[in-house]
């Protein structure tokens, strides 16, 4: 029984935490505390919780954890010698900070792991490996290919035609769009370890994850607005009823049509799969002869070359987006997803020495962190790896 007390003040702490603790839940989170009232409640939490924070890209071990825990947990020898309200502050002072040592805070991310082999990290180099960043290649019509990147800002690229672009603020803007043909298609693709974000003529915005690419009109016609994507996008269409907006997923006969919503499609290869993920609005999935109209925290799974498509309901839209927010998302992901993701952000090579690690992982990391960091993030999942001067990270079992 006191047990599952525990767990459920740790998580009631952790909506306050999250600006998530509803009315109801603050009343219970009193009658849990024995505060008889919620305004002092309030009060108590906004101390409490704010003197609990782990310092930015700081990296705390299982023994760290355990520690911090058994310390706080000492706090109990000295509710018996307090008042009824420092008793109360003591308690609730106890779970806020265990609360605030397992909960993740700021670039501290807790990793959890079932059934893995024991934890032995080696690192043969001193050599570190930088995250990716944005970055993206324009290819235009005629072929040429513009590097895009902020050195290249308010630069101007003529074709091979004589019509002329620039480069403004990460964009591509078109200086003579009048010379412009509806066939006149453009290509924006992400090398492993970039991202980048464009608006299309129409206002349409759309981001491409690492390995991604876009194929789009640099005017769209009148009658539709399509596109064709590989990779993973994620798209806040212009509302046009006139014009529908189509995506078109390269090397399949899969494709989406939408007037005005946001969504995101993953369609990486290595995945075996594409997931398309509606957040806002409405989209029609069609697979071959057959349709699928999705609803907001939907998403529909299917295979490249297949009508099969199952739909899922209920997803976590911070999940999905994670990626855009600058976030490596895992949801009990196994090893192999783990390190596709970061083999695509880091540009590197993972060799598996042995049998796969079992087991799954759930946490987040951020993006701006060195692979080392990652790595040290990660060895919370008692994963043994070794990386090497070419950019090797070898995972042994």
């Amino acid at each position: 029984m006191n047990h599952m007390r525990n767990e459920r003040i740790r998580y009631l702490l952790e909506q306050y935490y999250n600006n998530a603790l509803s009315q109801t839940e603050t009343v219970e989170l009193s009658r849990l505390l024995d505060i008889t009232d919620p305004g002092e409640l309030v009060d108590i939490l906004s101390l409490t919780m704010g003197s609990f924070s782990v310092p930015e890209n700081s990296i705390v071990d299982e023994a760290e954890i355990d520690a911090k825990v058994n310390e706080i947990l000492a706090l109990d020898k000295d509710l018996q010698l307090k008042t009824t309200r420092n008793k109360s502050i003591l308690r609730l002072l106890k779970y806020s900070a265990v609360a605030a040592t397992i909960m993740l805070i700021g670039s501290y991310w807790l990793f959890y792991q079932n059934g893995l082999a024991s934890f032995d990290q080696k690192i043969t180099t001193e050599k570190d490996i930088q995250p990716g960043h944005d970055g993206a290649i324009l290819v235009l019509s005629d072929g040429t290919q513009v590097p895009l990147d902020s050195a290249l800002d308010r630069k101007v690229f003529v074709k091979r035609d004589g019509s002329k672009i620039r480069i403004s603020n990460g964009q591509v803007v078109y200086l003579d769009s009048k010379n412009i043909k509806e066939n006149d298609l453009s290509i924006i693709k992400t090398p492993v370890g970039r991202n980048y974000n464009i608006t299309l003529s129409d206002g349409t915005k759309v981001w491409l994850n690492a390995s991604s690419s876009i194929e789009y009109p640099v005017s769209f016609s009148k009658k539709a607005r399509k596109v064709k994507i590989s990779g993973e996008v994620y798209f806040e269409v212009a509302k046009n009823p006139q014009r529908p907006f189509v995506v078109n997923i390269q090397n399949s006969q899969t494709n989406i049509e939408v007037l005005g919503t946001r969504f995101n499609i993953n369609t990486y290869a290595d995945n075996g799969n594409y997931k398309t993920t509606l957040l806002h609005g409405s989209i029609k999935l069609n697979a071959g002869k057959r349709h699928y109209l999705l609803t907001p925290n939907q998403q529909a799974v299917s295979q490249p070359n297949s009508e099969q498509v199952q739909v899922i309901n209920n997803i976590n839209p911070e999940d999905i987006l994670a990626w855009k927010d600058d976030l490596l998302c895992f949801n009990e992901a196994s090893i192999d997803e783990v390190m596709l993701e970061l083999a695509r952000w880091y540009n590197i090579e993972v060799v598996y020495d042995g049998s796969k690690p079992q087991g799954t992982f759930t946490g987040k990391i951020e993006k701006n962190l060195t692979l080392r960091q990652a790595l040290k993030i990660l060895g919370a999942t008692r994963v043994t790896y070794e990386l090497t001067h070419d950019n090797k990270l070898i995972i042994k079992n």
